[in-house]
């Protein structure tokens, strides 16, 4: 049995996954009652320099407890992840510079998606009720400088952007969801599109085979650097 197959076999312990609350839907789906799922605060990605701290935190207390592998619902992140270490158990990190690939599937999907339309602003059902979304900033922009203020101030950080996308997973009744994307890209002036989501990368993740083009799997003594997501 080689190197790559032994790896990809060892999942079948029982794992943690470390992951942001905006994916939970998906990781409880493939999950199916296998090992344990912990969802941190989307407000994490607004303070990258805290990302990696707070999973560390994580990553430290699972050492004294049983588990094979620590899975991480996490990609780059704006480097939010760089610096993490084992302490015990092996990590299992997708190969992503953003969790878009883990929604619609693969990696290949999502840069299908950005050559096609590279101005796209995605959003999942789980984003919009735990993330962070255009309206959402609006919001918090207006209660600070008024709502024309706001509009204007948004529009420049949306500027680059021509298409708002919905990425449907079938986990939910996407009506309302729906209804408040398109609000989004109404209030902005965008295109709107839904996606058809897949299972694939969540499900690899969590249950293999970890090969080096789509995850990067640290062991002890490795330290997660960025090297390790460039292309190759």
């Amino acid at each position: 049995m080689g190197k790559k197959e032994s790896a990809s076999k060892l999942f079948l312990g029982k794992n943690l996954v470390l992951s942001c609350a905006v994916m939970e839907r998906e990781f409880h789906k493939v999950q199916n009652g296998r090992g344990d799922c912990k969802f941190l605060d989307y407000g994490l990605h607004r303070t990258p320099e805290n990302m990696a701290r707070a999973l560390q935190v994580e990553i430290d207390q699972a050492s004294k407890l049983e588990y094979d592998y620590i899975i991480l619902g996490y990609g780059l992140c704006s480097n939010g992840i760089l610096g993490l270490h084992v302490t015990k158990q092996p990590i299992v990190v997708p190969r992503v510079h953003d969790c878009i690939s883990l929604f619609l599937g693969s990696s290949k999907s999502y840069r299908q998606q950005m050559f096609s339309r590279p101005g796209t602003y995605y959003l999942t059902p789980g984003w919009i009720e735990k993330g962070e979304t255009p309206l959402s900033k609006y919001e918090n922009y207006s209660q600070s400088y008024g709502r024309e203020t706001a509009l204007w101030l948004l529009k420049e950080e949306m500027k680059n952007y021509t298409r708002i996308a919905l990425i449907d997973s079938g986990l939910v009744d996407l009506d309302p969801y729906r209804a408040y994307a398109r609000q989004n890209a109404d209030l902005l002036g965008l295109q709107y599109k839904e996606l058809k989501g897949s299972f694939s990368y969540f499900e690899r993740l969590l249950s293999g085979p970890w090969d080096n083009r789509d995850f990067v799997l640290l062991r002890r003594d490795k330290v997660l650097a960025q090297e390790m997501f460039l292309e190759s």
